[in-house]
């Protein structure tokens, strides 16, 4: 009988990648994934460990399936949480069986005993892409860690400087994901904009896109976590003129005062991140941008806090979200000596941002109404007045705006032509067309 497993995967998109690999690794072993944990023999989580609100999630779900862990059940823990804190868990939390840190092919196999099957593994097997809610579409992890020393952030001590993949297998690992029914691909990394200053000793995401424009024929290429260093006026154009490349940033700011750029130790100052969103809006005509901010970080003043809400008011984002601070062990900012703001003060004026962005974005929705857009459908309406989920270039999956189809039969994964006849802050309403 082949062992069972449940896979659980916490945290951002590229814990998701990393997930998918693990479930791909498992399955090559001729392991059988379930569909509950109560019919597993190993439950695997993968855990998030980048702020306090997220280990707080990974834990709760480490110590909940603990709770209800049968006899000779197994309980795998791996990712970012583990990485970090792994020693320290497994004495708090024994009910776990394994401990382990960032996922590196055969790691899973190799801990379950399982060692023929773990040497098989040195490169990734084929994602797994079909077991998850979404199966067309797919993170593209183009890099993995860091080389910036931004002061509130801990990923580069928990996934290491930057290790770009090459040109050559990511389009590989696009082929493949695309004839398992891809039809959006969404890259990312933790700093997108620096891909390949490692491996090819310049910038070289403009080469990556071409090569996947040039190589694959999937239909929707998406950008996240776009860093404003290296967004030249060639990756610009290549935006505009691409069909195939979604207009759309992601894109986090952090901050739009130079005092706190600088104590947050971002290597841009307000004014040059201004003219850059300005060329971004003018350079890709109907670009959508995403963006993220950090209140509440030591030193932030009244007047930091009105700089940022000029900007937003200037800029008028599609998407805005926000963090409030927290002291992040080994981080930078923990040896300021600037005044910390107290979470009240921090939470007033991320409820100050929020309201004005809910205006915002409810204001540029209104503008759409009666446009005709590409629609992506992503799920069946089930139990509802509505025909399908789905969503524009603009909005990203499980972030964005969502589009409520009224009227239209359609499959999911289609990419449909939709008219918008009703929106509001978070969502457009919009008729399939023939």
């Amino acid at each position: 009988m082949p062992l069972k497993f449940y896979p659980i995967s916490l945290g951002c998109a590229k814990n998701q990648v990393d997930s998918e690999r693990a479930v791909a690794e498992l399955l090559s072993a001729n392991f059988k994934i379930v569909e509950s944990p109560e019919k597993s023999d190993v439950i695997l989580i993968n855990t998030c460990g980048f702020i306090e609100s997220a280990k707080e999630e990974s834990i709760e779900a480490i110590l909940s399936f603990s709770r209800e862990k049968k006899a000779k059940q197994k309980i795998m823990v791996y990712g970012c949480l583990s990485q970090r804190y792994g020693k320290e868990l497994a004495k708090e939390i024994p009910e776990a069986d394994f401990w382990l840190g960032n996922y590196n092919p055969g790691m899973l196999l190799k801990k379950l005993g399982y060692e023929s099957q773990a040497k098989l593994c040195k490169a990734s097997p084929p994602r797994r892409i079909k077991n998850f809610e979404y199966p067309h579409h797919a993170y593209l992890k183009i890099s993995d860690g860091c080389n910036r020393a931004c002061s509130f952030c801990a990923i580069p001590a928990i996934r290491g400087k930057q290790v770009s993949q090459s040109i050559k297998d990511l389009v590989d690992e696009a082929k493949q994901l695309e004839e398992n029914g891809v039809v959006e691909l969404s890259l990312i990394a933790q700093d997108l904009s620096s891909y390949g200053t490692d491996l090819y000793k310049k910038a070289s995401l403009e080469q990556l896109l071409e090569a996947l424009l040039k190589n694959t024929n999937i239909p929707w290429l998406r950008l996240m976590y776009l860093y404003p260093e290296h967004i030249t006026d060639s990756l610009l154009n290549l935006m505009a003129k691409e069909s195939r490349i979604c207009k759309y940033a992601d894109m986090p700011i952090q901050h739009a005062s130079d005092k706190m750029l600088k104590l947050m130790r971002r290597k841009y100052k307000a004014a040059s991140l201004r003219n850059l969103l300005h060329k971004m809006r003018e350079s890709v005509s109907g670009i959508a941008l995403r963006t993220t901010v950090l209140l509440g970080f030591p030193g932030e003043t009244h007047s930091d806090f009105e700089e940022l809400m000029n900007l937003a008011e200037e800029i008028r984002f599609e998407h805005l979200g926000g963090f409030i601070w927290s002291p992040e062990e080994g981080t930078a900012a923990l040896k300021l000596k600037e005044e910390r703001v107290p979470v009240e003060t921090a939470r007033l004026r991320m409820d100050a941002l929020t309201e004005r962005q809910e205006e915002i974005s409810e204001e540029k929705n209104r503008e759409l109404i009666g446009q005709t857009m590409d629609v992506i459908l992503d799920s069946v309406a089930e139990e509802s007045q509505f025909h399908f989920y789905g969503r524009t270039q603009g909005n990203a999956l499980e972030t964005d705006d969502v589009v409520r189809i009224l009227e239209g039969n359609g499959k999911v994964g289609e990419i449909r032509k939709a008219k918008i006849v009703d929106s509001g802050a978070h969502e457009l309403d919009a008729i399939l067309l023939n």
